[in-house]
């Protein structure tokens, strides 16, 4: 069984087992990093990028690890976890997980995050219909 909300060691755990390697800092320029900077180049001559937090024990929100998965990781949850379980490289290309996005109107997203506090994953998380619900609540 895998964790509902992976942590930045997760996927520090997940580069190790991938073959990522580590940029040094200068590498990228500057003296100060805010996250630590990782690539790999493939067989097929794309180059991956990412970058995790210091702070490995924090969880990443569902909607966030999903896009790291996606646009950068380019891997399937699956894939991820028994990357980290085995120890071994995930083969590419993978089937990556479809996600469907929902995108709310801006009027939406302005009253769940300023009015109701939400954060921007768990914004994400909603359908249409249940952001909506939720702000016509709030209003009445």
């Amino acid at each position: 069984m895998t964790p509902a909300s992976p942590t930045w060691g997760d996927v520090e755990k997940f580069l190790a087992a991938d073959g990522w390697r580590q940029i040094p800092t200068g590498e990228r320029g500057g003296r100060r990093q805010r996250h630590l900077f990782f690539e790999k180049l493939l067989p097929d001559g794309r180059l991956l990028q990412t970058h995790i937090s210091h702070d490995r024990g924090k969880s990443i929100g569902a909607g966030r690890f999903g896009a790291v998965l996606r646009d950068q990781l380019e891997a399937s949850r699956a894939d991820f976890w028994a990357a980290i379980e085995a120890g071994e490289p995930v083969d590419r290309p993978v089937a990556l997980d479809e996600e469907e996005v929902v995108e709310h109107d801006a009027w939406v997203i302005r009253v769940l995050a300023g009015e109701l506090h939400m954060s921007p994953d768990e914004i994400a998380a909603l359908s249409e219909e249940e952001a909506k619900t939720r702000v016509y609540a709030h209003w009445s």
